[in-house]
């Protein structure tokens, strides 16, 4: 999970407890190996779920490897 975090913050680092980090107001944290210390960061309100960004590409034009393909595996026609 990522989360964006409202407001700087002195938090845990690990789950023991025995490395703190800060936190930047407006960056966004990889929260995946750290769930527990995510979700206290959400139920405090000093930071927020950061939705996923997604990226599409336009394909225009196909290209047609397909007779390429047949010729290798069967041979050239007589």
């Amino acid at each position: 999970m990522k989360i964006k975090m409202k407001a700087t913050l002195e938090a845990s680092a690990n789950a023991e407890g025995s490395v703190t980090m800060i936190y930047k107001s407006g960056e966004v944290y990889d929260m995946t190996n750290r769930m527990n210390i995510a979700t206290m960061l959400l139920n405090d309100g000093s930071a927020e779920k950061s939705m996923v960004e997604t990226t599409k590409k336009v394909v225009t034009k196909m290209e047609k490897k397909t007779k390429g393909i047949v010729k290798k595996i069967f041979g050239k026609k007589k």
